[in-house]
């Protein structure tokens, strides 16, 4: 997918689940049917003409006609043949061509047999069609990685041509999927890509922001998807929708078929479906038209996203959701919010999104302040055994608070969401705490130790005693305001058994002074280190020494501040008697 020509397709949904609903019997349905028969790919050639169905506004399926220009063998996967064609409307004049969205958009034979799928364009305003086979959709073979453009030999460049839609030269360029617009309402216009990767990266396309506020309530009917509906495959919804926006192909039974090549390309999924209001199709004469549309609720899900496109259940949800919700506390207002999760690999990225944007709510701006938050991450393991993440945290940042509180909670996230020792679902992410506006972190202005009855500037190589207490104190100033000062007693014991050893004295924040944690060897190893992992509010004080054999000690002070520390440290040698 281009990111140029990605649109704003937005999302509002609670689960709910419905009887599949006939499809309407008016003359603009006549052609467009359910568990259609597929026209064997054999006998699409040169000049047969059928007609199709698509939206361009509203919910209403049109049709346009098409005429075949021929076939491109395995010009989709090995075995999967793709059908050149080109279509015609009013509504694809009005666009300029073939539209981002349009994918799955049926086509049938005069006599009402599925010829295929319009799933990839040629130009990027063109009504030169690539067809997905209706064959391979009704079997919806998957497996293989697709192909993200198709060749068109000098020929067939030729025959394309001589429709006076492209030179040969764009023709010879070949077919490249089409487009599904794909957008993430309630993400941050500054600093908001960090957390859209991942959903990039599944999707092979940068990702369009929208702005607007989606509700969690909206309830809708399996019976509107339907052949040339249009169709929204969702990775979550609510407050951050991250959403997908194409045409059903068909329905049969409680199965659906939409968009006729991959949106993540992953096999085995889970997404929701939602139908979908087209607002407009806007043209672009430059990167190629585009559907914006406004997705209702859920209505069932999708099981596989592949080569041929994807595969859902109507009137069932998603099983693995995982609710998560913000309750955030400034001055005397609570500001709430919800967002559901559907497809887990992307739970890191959908979560950040949603503690960034919560933020910025509370402080009606993005701007530098502090939050002081405890969030709680609840999953299952292998058995279904389930567990519980729980941390508490203080940031401070001088122009995006924001991201800063979300970057770490991303960042306990995704280890666990892509730990290779068991299954993980995560099932919960709750958020409390308190934001504000204003920054004032702590930075370390003085370190000092008593020797003789006093406090002294601690400098030097420091002589103590095995087993002893090395007395200590910080003390710290609030930012931009060297009046209000904080003493914090760092007073830390001698590692016992340590006579003639020698080391070092550290003195500053959690992240300068303590070591690296050990990479994890199992899910319960690495949950330990998570919940160990230390605030950035935390001031340490740690003596680490060895023998001359090589034998190691430390001991370590930890004292908790109610703002983070600015990044400090202070490093001295040791020596024990």
């Amino acid at each position: 997918m281009n990111r140029s020509r990605a649109a704003g397709g937005l999302i509002t949904a609670v689960a709910v689940s419905g009887m599949l609903v006939a499809l309407p019997a008016t003359s603009s349905f006549a052609a467009a049917k359910n568990c259609p028969t597929a026209l064997p790919t054999a006998q699409v050639v040169d000049g047969l003409k059928g007609t199709g169905y698509t939206v361009e506004r509203g919910t209403q399926a049109e049709e346009f006609t098409a005429e075949v220009l021929g076939r491109v063998t395995d010009g989709i996967a090995p075995g999967v043949d793709m059908i050149m064609a080109e279509v015609d409307s009013p509504a694809l004049e009005r666009a300029g061509g073939v539209w981002a969205g349009m994918s799955g958009s049926p086509v049938y034979t005069s006599d009402g047999k599925l010829i295929g799928s319009v799933s990839y364009g040629l130009a990027a305003s063109s009504k030169i069609a690539g067809i997905t086979p209706a064959a391979d959709l009704l079997a919806l073979r998957g497996g293989t990685a697709g192909t993200p453009k198709v060749a068109v030999s000098s020929a067939r460049a030729a025959r394309i041509a001589r429709t006076g839609e492209v030179s040969v030269k764009v023709a010879a360029r070949g077919f490249e999927r089409l487009p599904v617009p794909v957008t993430v309402t309630g993400a941050a216009q500054k600093n908001g890509g960090r957390f859209l990767s991942e959903i990039t990266k599944a999707s092979g396309a940068t990702v369009h922001r929208s702005t607007a506020r989606i509700s969690a309530r909206a309830k809708s009917t399996p019976g509107e998807i339907f052949a040339g509906s249009n169709y929204a495959a969702a990775l979550s919804y609510g407050d951050v929708s991250a959403v997908g926006l194409g045409t059903t192909t068909y329905v049969c039974g409680t199965t659906a078929v939409a968009f006729g090549h991959p949106f993540n390309n992953v096999g085995k999924a889970e997404y929701s479906v939602h139908p979908a209001t087209a607002v407009y199709v806007q043209a672009d004469p430059n990167d190629g038209p585009f559907k914006v549309g406004n997705p209702g609720g859920v209505v069932g899900t999708v099981t596989h996203d592949g080569t041929i496109g994807l595969r859902s259940t109507l009137g069932t949800t998603p099983r693995h959701t995982y609710p998560i919700t913000t309750s955030l506390k400034k001055g005397s207002k609570t500001f709430t919010g919800k967002t559901v999760g559907v497809y887990q690999p992307v739970a890191g990225d959908v979560a950040a999104t949603h503690l960034m944007g919560a933020i910025i709510k509370a402080n009606g701006a993005q701007s530098g302040g502090t939050a002081s938050l405890t969030y709680t991450i609840t999953g299952t393991r292998d058995g279904g055994k389930k567990f519980s993440l729980s941390r508490s945290e203080t940031y401070a940042d001088a122009t995006d608070i924001g991201f800063a509180a979300a970057d770490s909670l991303y960042g306990t996230l995704v280890p666990l969401v892509e730990q290779e020792y068991e299954t993980v679902d995560i099932t919960g992410i709750t958020i409390r705490g308190t934001v504000t506006s204003t920054y004032k972190p702590y930075r370390v202005t003085k370190v000092e130790t008593r020797k003789s009855g006093r406090w002294v500037a601690l400098k030097g190589t420091q002589k103590v005693r095995s087993g002893a207490k090395l007395p200590l104190r910080a003390t710290l100033s609030v930012y931009r305001d060297s009046s209000k000062k904080v003493t914090v007693p760092l007073t830390v014991a001698v590692p016992k058994k340590s006579k003639g050893w020698s080391g070092s004295l550290s003195v500053g924040d959690a992240s300068s002074v303590l070591p690296g944690a050990k990479e994890p060897n199992s899910l319960t190893s690495l949950l330990a280190q998570l919940r160990s992992t230390p605030p950035n509010d935390t001031l340490v004080s740690r003596i680490d020494v060895s023998s001359s054999k090589g034998a190691t000690r430390s001991s370590t002070t930890r004292v908790r501040l109610n703002s983070s520390v600015n990044g400090y440290q202070k490093v001295v040698s040791v020596k024990i008697s």
